[in-house]
């Protein structure tokens, strides 16, 4: 038995040219070892396995509901895939065919999982960016109505996925660039109110603040 370390590589490799939608197998990118008609429809075949197998894992790892609901469980996932991957072995003596066919169940495998985290991270991003635009919104026409806000209660934020991460990080951008934009908001994102503008950020932006009810 020998491993395949070097097809593992190159089918990292491949996983960044597929598009993040899933497409025929067959329109993926073949590597230069898969050369003849055989071993390409073998590494086509290879990749629709790979996803399909990809696709029965993902549902059984996350949320039958929302599959980007949980990042981590998905990062764990991949962990898994690539630590199950590392040791595959192929019988000394496997034909160029049955070398391509494994190397695309392990490039269809990968794709698969890195797609959906690039996905869902999107997402989380996308889930932020739009909170925080319109949270600055209200924030700014309050201000503006009432010449300022008062303090108020501040968020502890505690600590959260990884798309929660995401979420805040666009989020506090997204915040503080839509009040700062508006020239009539300004003032009441420096100075004086400061303080204000920033709680309102920090909690407005909170993916998970203590003492929520569900």
């Amino acid at each position: 038995m020998r491993p395949l370390t070097g097809l593992l590589t190159l089918a990292l490799t491949l996983c960044a040219c597929f598009a993040l939608t899933p497409t025929p197998a067959a329109a993926q990118a073949v590597p230069a070892l898969c050369d003849t008609a055989r071993e390409v429809r073998f590494f086509a075949l290879g990749v629709r396995k790979g996803r399909n197998l990809a696709e029965s894992a993902i549902a059984r790892a996350t949320d039958p509901v929302d599959v980007c609901d949980d990042l981590d469980a998905i990062d764990d996932l991949r962990e898994l895939i690539a630590a199950i991957v590392d040791d595959i072995v192929v019988p000394v003596g496997a034909s160029e065919p049955t070398q391509c066919h494994v190397l695309g169940q392990v490039a269809g495998l990968l794709a698969a999982i890195d797609e959906l985290q690039d996905t869902c991270g999107d997402l989380c991003v996308a889930d932020g960016a739009f909170i925080g635009e319109i949270s600055a919104f209200l924030y700014c026409e309050l201000s503006i109505a009432l010449g300022g806000l008062e303090l108020a209660e501040l968020f502890e934020r505690l600590a959260t996925d990884a798309c929660g991460v995401r979420f805040q990080v666009a989020c506090d951008h997204s915040f503080e660039s839509t009040a700062t934009a508006d020239l009539q908001c300004l003032p009441f994102t420096e100075g004086t109110f400061t303080p204000v503008f920033r709680e309102a950020q920090n909690n407005q932006c909170a993916d998970n603040p203590d003492d929520v009810d569900p």
